[in-house]
């Protein structure tokens, strides 16, 4: 297999892509919800909190959107490129590719 470093490489990143593939992560573990058996009340009961909450959120964006559409261009603008400077400078604040992947933590 020395005599072959494509072959070595081509092996390594299959092992690395499985490990990356089979690794536990925040994103990927089931919600709790759906690892023990609810009655029928839980679920109608967990049913209804997520509509609340649908319509919280949406209530929300819709209040958000008429609070941005009363403001000035001027104003509009400068919060757009406030939008756009605040991306650039949180993008420093993420966690790391390894992090994300091997912790279990969640933040």
């Amino acid at each position: 297999m020395s005599r072959y470093p494509a072959v070595r490489f081509f092996v390594y990143v299959v092992m690395f892509g499985l490990i990356i593939v089979t690794a536990y992560s925040c994103k990927t573990a089931a919600p709790l919800e759906n690892k023990t058996k609810l009655t029928t009340e839980e679920k109608a009961v967990i049913r209804m909190k997520n509509k609340e909450e649908k319509q919280a959120e949406k209530e929300y964006e819709e209040a958000v959107k008429k609070h941005r559409k009363s403001q000035a261009k001027s104003t509009q603008l400068m919060m757009k490129e406030a939008k756009k400077q605040q991306r650039k400078n949180n993008k420093i604040h993420q966690r790391s590719l390894w992090d994300r992947l091997f912790r279990k933590k969640c933040r």
